[in-house]
């Protein structure tokens, strides 16, 4: 104790005992410093045994997944389940005891089929202080969602179910590949681009699309490769348009063409032998976003070649477009071949072929039928086209035949029941009446989660 002295305001002297401060600042400096510690210790303590217990129970859902896939059991019906036991994961070298913190844990795993995945539900004990039992207080009350923050976590489903009417549309007109999208729709198949698929078949409005069904045929369509034939070999040039030095003659009933050449603003020089083609230029466009897209980089095109529908704006402005191609023959000297028409086939008394005056006819019309065979193949070329037509499958529900839902085990009866009045006697799984066509099950969730 410490002693102090002072007059008060009547001027008597006054003597005054205390306890000294640095005992007091001793005692918050240690609580200062201490506690903290403790708590840091225990938050740290906290942390790795989380991270211990979260790796055990993700090895837990690893093996469980696998476990049920190996046995063929994975639940893949709505709000359907399967249990599986901790000593069947261990026993059957799904799990070793090495991946639960060197402990054989006991318990069970359920594993719910929750709309596109699985829930896992652990009810895992033995295993020191990742033990669900120990670790976790009792259940929730029911929840309308999945709490995405809790670790242990059950789906409860509940079902209702309303007589079906399922009818189908109309098949839908042949659409090409090019009409087709790339890309699966949420039916699984690949529909019709936005512009086409308004002339799909509609649906009455009181009916859900179930499904769409696609039809795929293949067409075919040939062209055939021809030639001139000739009788004797002769002395014959290469093909030319102006004579070849050495030969004297042309004969004319070679006469083939080249290829038209690209269109071009410039005029081509005039030939005798050249044909020329005048066309109207056009600088096309479609807008996107405020800017102005062009076809062919905005050069000027002729206005056959362009696609209206895509590049629907054009400028005032246009040029003039030519194109030409070439006449070109082969030039003799002495005896002339004597030339047939164009063949696929050697006709009679024409021993050669001439290779360089080979044309194709058009393209035959679509046919469901092909015309390509080993007598005609070395000269007829085949193409094929896919053909995808559509149809909707969509039912009309009633309204739902229950009050409120149920939980399965009473649903199951209550189907059971239903189905006895058309002489049935067992009792029917809820996978299997979800497969009777004249009935629709529907399926909602309530979860719990065990609290902390």
């Amino acid at each position: 104790m410490k002693k102090a002295s002072y007059i008060d305001k009547d001027g008597n002297p006054v003597n005054e005992q205390f306890e000294s401060k640095k005992t007091f600042l001793n005692i918050f400096f240690i609580i200062g410093t201490i506690v903290p510690l403790i708590i840091i210790g225990f938050l740290i303590y906290t942390m790795v045994d989380n991270n211990k217990c979260s790796k055990i129970y993700d090895a837990i859902k690893k093996a469980t997944l696998e476990y049920m896939k190996d046995e063929g059991n994975t639940p893949s019906y709505e709000g359907e389940s399967t249990t599986v036991s901790m000593n069947k994961l261990y026993t059957e070298h799904f799990l070793s005891s090495a991946s639960t913190n060197d402990r054989m844990c006991s318990g069970k795993v359920k594993a719910t089929r929750y709309k596109s995945k699985l829930v896992y539900t652990l009810d895992v004990n033995s295993c020191d202080t990742c033990s669900v039992n120990t670790r976790y207080n009792d259940w929730s009350a029911e929840l309308s969602y999945l709490p995405a923050d809790k670790t242990i976590v059950d789906v409860i489903p509940y079902y209702n179910y309303y007589e079906r009417q399922v009818s189908a549309t109309d098949w839908s007109k042949d659409y090409t590949a090019d009409q087709i999208n790339n890309k699966q729709s949420k039916y699984g198949v690949k529909m019709p681009k936005e512009e086409f698929i308004k002339e799909l078949p509609e649906v009455p409005k009181e009916g859900n699309i179930a499904e769409v069904q696609q039809e795929q045929k293949i067409q075919y369509r040939y062209k055939d490769a021809e030639w001139k034939w000739y009788d004797i070999p002769g002395n014959y040039s290469e093909f030319s348009s102006e004579q070849p030095d050495g030969y004297t003659n042309k004969d004319e009933n070679t006469r083939i063409y080249t290829s038209w050449t690209q269109y071009s603003l410039d005029h081509p020089d005039e030939k005798e032998y050249r044909n020329i083609e005048q066309a109207t230029g056009y600088k096309c466009y479609y807008e996107e976003n405020g800017e102005k897209k062009y076809i062919n980089n905005g050069k000027y095109t002729p206005y056959a070649d362009i696609d209206h529908q895509k590049y629907d704006h054009c400028d005032t402005e246009t040029s003039p477009l030519y194109r030409y191609r070439d006449a070109l023959w082969r030039w003799y000297n002495g005896t002339p071949r004597h030339y047939s028409s164009l063949y696929s086939r050697k006709p009679p008394g024409y021993n050669y072929r001439d290779d360089g005056t080979k044309q194709e006819t058009l393209w035959t019309a679509w046919s469901d039928k092909s015309a390509l065979t080993l007598d005609n193949n070395s000269y007829r070329t085949e193409e094929t086209r896919i053909l995808t037509r559509y149809r909707y499958i969509y039912e009309i529900l009633s309204l739902p035949i229950l009050e409120k839902p149920l939980n399965r085990q009473a649903f199951t009866k209550e189907i059971s029941k239903q189905l006895q009045n058309y002489g049935e006697d067992e009792i029917i799984t809820i996978p299997d009446f979800a497969t009777f066509e004249n009935y629709k099950i529907e399926v909602s969730y309530k979860f719990k989660y065990r609290k902390r």
